[in-house]
């Protein structure tokens, strides 16, 4: 499939149909969120102003990087970031713990009911008292 890249508006070819840039923009992107958790880990605490100031970063790209998992807030942060489903406080991603697994179970609840059920096998039962009074018989093998 080919894509137009939402950065530098060049075309590009996506095989698996998930990204909106281009390998370069990726890569800047990626070398550019390595130096902000770098400077975050020597910086704990630092502001969404201060890593405007020294990034260039945007406020939507800090929290695209917190929702899709890649950084986090510390407790003290002045970043607000809520649960999506209930709106309780969060420090990374989409959902809370409670709402994550409640999901998770909603989405096992649903998968198990649309997985075809195993059919019931049929328990036979023989009465084996007819069998007593039978007697076993063999039959002569013919050798002509």
């Amino acid at each position: 499939m080919v894509r137009v890249c939402s950065n530098c508006n060049n075309m590009f070819e996506d095989i698996f149909g998930k990204y909106t840039m281009c390998p370069d923009c990726r890569e800047l992107e990626e070398d550019l969120l390595r130096r902000v958790k770098d400077y975050l880990w020597d910086n704990p605490g630092t502001t969404e102003k201060k890593l405007k100031e020294v990034f260039g970063v945007s406020y939507e790209q800090i929290m695209m990087w917190l929702r899709d998992e890649r950084i986090e807030i510390t407790p003290d942060s002045d970043i607000v970031l809520t649960c999506e489903r209930c709106g309780s406080m969060i420090f990374t991603g989409k959902y809370c713990k409670d709402c994550s697994e409640r999901i998770k179970r909603s989405v096992n609840e649903i998968k198990d009911s649309l997985e075809p059920k195993p059919e019931k096998k049929v328990k036979m039962i023989v009465n084996r008292s007819s069998f007593k009074d039978s007697k076993m018989r063999f039959t002569k093998e013919d050798n002509n």
